[in-house]
């Protein structure tokens, strides 16, 4: 019983230190003025976009490298899945499906957008 409570009170505090340092992330995104000026600039974001053209302009210009990246590391996240199912571990597959999954997503995200 002890040792019970002891692991629910370590999960409700890493829990809570999760939370705390979402929180402390989201307040230093939200006071970082000029870094959202350097994005704006660094996808073209015209000084007129206003409202939905804005996200859609700057969610355009930001998916297309992140797609790049996804998919020159999808490979890797495939080839070593096939070797942990090679292994015999469980979690090969869910390695591989991770990979190609995050790879459909990411291109299905630039066609809705564009």
């Amino acid at each position: 019983m002890l040792s019970h409570s002891r692991n629910a009170r370590s999960a409700a505090l890493l829990r809570a230190a999760v939370l705390l340092a979402g929180a402390l992330a989201l307040a230093t995104t939200l006071r970082a003025g000029p870094a959202a000026e350097i994005v704006r600039r660094a996808a073209n974001i015209p000084d007129s976009a206003v409202g939905l053209e804005g996200f859609v302009n700057a969610s355009n210009a930001l998916i297309t490298p992140a797609l790049v990246a996804v998919a020159a590391i999808t490979p890797l996240g495939c080839v070593i899945g096939a070797a942990a199912t090679a292994f015999g571990s469980r979690r090969g597959m869910v390695m591989i499906g991770a990979s190609l999954g995050a790879l459909i997503f990411l291109g299905s995200v630039k066609g809705i957008v564009a």
